[in-house]
């Protein structure tokens, strides 16, 4: 065998073995169903015994809304299935409930914007709207049973392969979870897609571009992204998050992030009960 054949032999061995790779990796995913990826998630962030030990959770910190400054926010949630979200913006504050029935957002909504208000009192209660940064978790919950979770493959978020479970509850959208398929931690919720029409620029006169953009309707995904976790009190959560949010809660665009940073965990501590009212 001459220098040739044989280098062309390494190239080939070399291209089958990647292709095995590929292949045992595709036939792991399918393996994958959805019930062993939420497993593996329990299991990296601290495990359903850890979990079970908290009632309340706080997250505090800041969060950055367009061109304002940083402003204080706060994630309170009680278990199994309340949830109380507050945005202490420059010019209004933004507070999002759900008492384990109902879900409120204020300030209301104009009556135009009705399938905004539908929008986000679904991911309100939908147990998913901010991943494991809140004990109401669909998650851990409980109300898993009420739900049908499926495993849809593969991924990148933010150029890290995720597995993708989808979830879809009795009524409203169906869900997709994403999980890092190294460390399965809990990166993306996609809650589902959502329309604005020009409607909105006769109920939004604060939002200074709102004539440029209106006329055609805009079809956008909701969506969370949560990164940077830590050891708290023996589980990991996540001290960043990027979050969709819309006018008339922004005021210089229709649709566009925010961002915003843990600075402080509190387990177990008592919450107001009007916090969640």
């Amino acid at each position: 065998m001459n220098c040739r054949q044989f280098t062309s032999l390494l190239l080939a061995l070399s291209i089958a073995a990647a292709c095995a790779v590929t292949s045992a990796r595709a036939d792991d995913e399918k393996k994958m169903t959805a019930d062993e990826i939420i497993a593996k998630h329990l299991e990296a962030v601290g495990g359903r015994e850890a979990i079970a030990k908290f009632k309340t959770r706080v997250a505090i910190g800041t969060v950055v809304k367009e061109d304002e400054p940083a402003a204080r926010f706060a994630v309170m949630s009680e278990a199994p299935n309340r949830l109380s979200v507050f945005y202490g913006f420059r010019d209004y504050d933004a507070r999002m409930i759900y008492d384990g029935s109902r879900a409120t957002v204020r300030p209301a909504f104009a009556r135009q914007l009705a399938n905004l208000t539908e929008k986000y009192e679904e991911i309100l209660a939908s147990g998913l709207m901010f991943n494991q940064m809140s004990l109401y978790n669909l998650l851990t919950s409980g109300a898993t049973g009420e739900m049908k979770f499926e495993a849809k493959g593969t991924k990148k978020v933010k150029g890290r392969q995720a597995y993708v479970v989808q979830v879809k509850p009795k009524k409203g959208s169906a869900m997709r979870l994403y999980f890092d398929a190294e460390n399965f931690m809990w990166v993306r919720t996609d809650y589902g897609k959502t329309s604005l029409s020009n409607d909105l620029s006769r109920t939004s006169a604060n939002i200074n571009d709102i004539n440029n953009q209106a006329g055609a309707e805009q079809t956008f995904d909701f969506y969370i992204e949560t990164s940077d976790f830590r050891d708290v009190d023996g589980v990991k959560l996540p001290f960043k998050f990027e979050q969709v949010m819309t006018a008339p809660l922004l005021r210089l665009k229709i649709v566009g992030t925010i961002v915003g940073t843990v600075s402080e965990y509190q387990h177990n501590g008592a919450i107001d009960p009007a916090m969640f009212q």
